[in-house]
């Protein structure tokens, strides 16, 4: 491999190699005629206010929010949903450059205490720290070496569970090999953490915690990428000689957990369901109980609050939302804005307020507030640029790929843009991996290239989630080039039908869609005008060693264990 000196990230010769490539892009784009207007366009589209969906705790609620002018999201806490509250987090004046951000921030369940890190210099380390939201002075208490898991508070309050990574390399931290992670418990002014759980002879294993608060129980899902497998753990904590053990055996399935009544466990799973489910697990047997069963569907989102489940699927990549009663019979529909993506659930058993983040590739950030007393639907904040974005249509095209699967795919344009007086610059974007779904979602960098006259498509390729588990299957390990075959043949239908041509048509994708970009740059570099890998998981012989990379090897495979 005559790359393989890129690997050592502290180098000299790899730092020089970053400077020259960075000078050389610099040199290239500052030339290209309209780059400094385009830039500012996109610096108006940007200046979004926005907001999460905000999440009740004892009597306060808490909410993310940005005016859209600053860098990263503050935290504000205050007595009403959408009241201004005061900041209680705000990661804008931890660095002069803007690179720090808010990597988490769990109220307790009372809404007294707030665990909290930030995240710095893009990197994933985490370092938990505990505020007090009434004096907004933080406690003693710090836990080091965590990742990519928010802590789940204990009952009372008394601490917390985290995923801690101790690094295996602390001169270089960054880049190795995060393994044999430990699931850690932290008592509010202890002197040391607790472990509860760790596999060393399975150091790509990882942790899903979850804890039942009312009821008194810690969960888990363990996670063995290598494997393709996932099994639930579960701890009475009410019980002190109790510790985790396995509740429902490891399977290819997938699991998440929703909540929990007196009955068991409510979690989301494809077992016997590849495009989800609801189910009851018993604490004490681990037998599973249908509550919403499978549907044409995809069950994206679930919520339990007060008896009622809120679901949230997905249908042909966009959004619909029912309400069922605690036994899973159907009760009514949450109606949506238009089409779109529910980007956000929240409900507390101490409401009857339900809210729902909710986008389109036309519409910015909104939150709609639904009332389980009354039943009434409303929008309670909508995102609105400075200056106005430019009108947008969004259609829904079908292609039929290389084998014969047919895929849909999203196209974005202005009104007087369109397939009829053709062909036009376009970007296609896609990602096809880990079973996720790409559903219409916001971006001032798509408002701005379709009302500069551009088009932007984005492709539902195989590998995601749009269509369950056997979707994810198609465009994974040994069917990865199902996913590469999806986003040609979109390409090449574009070019058919003439919404562009080859010399107007642009690549795009990242991590996950990087591989995806770099794929085509490599396979039809033909059909392509130019092609943007960003963050491209691209080595694919040695991904594994280095950070978290041995938790894709469900997706991608282990090189050097197969042969074929």
């Amino acid at each position: 491999d005559p790359y393989r000196w890129l690997e050592d990230q502290n180098s000299t010769e790899v730092s020089d190699w970053v400077r020259a490539q960075a000078e050389r892009a610099d040199s290239y784009l500052a030339e290209l005629p309209g780059r400094d207007r385009l830039a500012g366009r996109l610096a108006e589209l940007s200046e979004l206010p926005t907001t999460s969906p905000p999440r009740l705790r004892g009597k306060r609620w808490f909410r993310f929010t940005n005016d859209g002018t600053q860098q990263q999201s503050v935290l504000r806490v205050a007595d009403e949903p959408f009241g201004e509250g005061r900041v209680l987090l705000d990661p804008n004046t931890a660095s002069a450059d803007g690179t720090t951000a808010l990597a988490g921030a769990v109220p307790d369940p009372a809404g007294k205490l707030v665990a909290w890190s930030y995240q710095e210099v893009g990197s994933d380390w985490c370092r938990w720290r505990v505020r007090d939201v009434e004096t907004g002075e933080d406690l003693q208490d710090q836990v080091a070496w965590a990742k990519f898991i928010e802590p789940h508070w204990l009952p009372e309050s008394a601490g917390f569970v985290y995923l801690s990574y101790p690094p295996a390399d602390e001169t270089d931290v960054y880049s190795a090999a995060n393994l044999a992670p430990k699931l850690m418990l932290h008592r509010l002014g202890a002197g040391t953490d607790e472990l509860l759980f760790q596999q060393p002879d399975q150091p790509g294993s990882f942790c899903i915690p979850w804890v039942d608060r009312e009821h008194g129980w810690l969960a888990m899902i363990l996670d063995n990428p290598e494997e393709d497998t996932r099994s639930i753990w579960i701890q009475n904590l009410n019980e002190p000689d109790d510790r985790l053990h396995e509740l429902v055996p490891a399977s290819h399935s997938e699991w998440e957990f929703i909540g929990a009544d007196e009955r068991g466990l409510i979690m989301r799973t494809d077992a016997e369901a590849e495009r989800g489910r609801l189910v009851l697990v018993d604490r004490q047997t681990g037998e599973l109980t249908t509550l919403v069963a499978e549907r044409p569907a995809l069950l994206q989102l679930a919520d339990s609050v007060n008896g009622t489940l809120v679901i949230s699927w997905l249908v042909d990549a966009r959004s619909e939302v029912s309400l069922h009663d605690r036994d899973g019979q159907q009760t009514g529909e949450i109606a949506l804005p238009t089409l779109g993506t529910v980007s956000g659930l929240t409900a507390s058993d101490d409401s009857t307020l339900v809210h729902l983040g909710f986008t389109s590739y036309d519409t910015p950030g909104q939150v709609l507030q639904h009332d389980l007393a009354t039943g009434l639907t409303g929008i309670v904040f909508e995102s609105r640029p400075a200056v106005a974005g430019p009108g947008m249509i969004t259609e829904q095209i079908w292609i039929t790929s290389a084998d014969g699967t047919r895929l849909p795919a999203f196209v974005i344009h202005r009104a007087d843009v369109n397939v009829g007086n053709g062909p036009h610059p376009t970007v296609l974007y896609g990602y096809g991996g880990f079973y996720i779904s790409l559903s219409p979602a916001y971006s001032p960098l798509i408002a701005a290239f379709v009302e500069a006259g551009g088009v932007w498509v984005v492709a539902n390729l195989r590998g995601g989630a749009e269509y369950g588990s056997s979707w994810h299957d198609g465009g994974r390990l040994a069917n990865k080039q199902n996913v590469f075959d999806d986003a040609i043949a979109t390409a090449e239908h574009l070019i058919a039908t003439g919404w562009t041509s080859t010399a107007q048509l642009a690549a795009n994708g990242g991590s996950n869609g990087g591989l995806l970009a770099g794929a085509l740059l490599t396979q039809r570099p033909d059909l392509f005008a130019a092609v943007v890998p960003q963050v491209g998981v691209l080595d694919m012989l040695r991904y594994e060693q280095f950070t978290i990379g041995r938790a894709w090897a469900a997706d991608y495979g282990i090189a050097s264990r197969s042969k074929e």
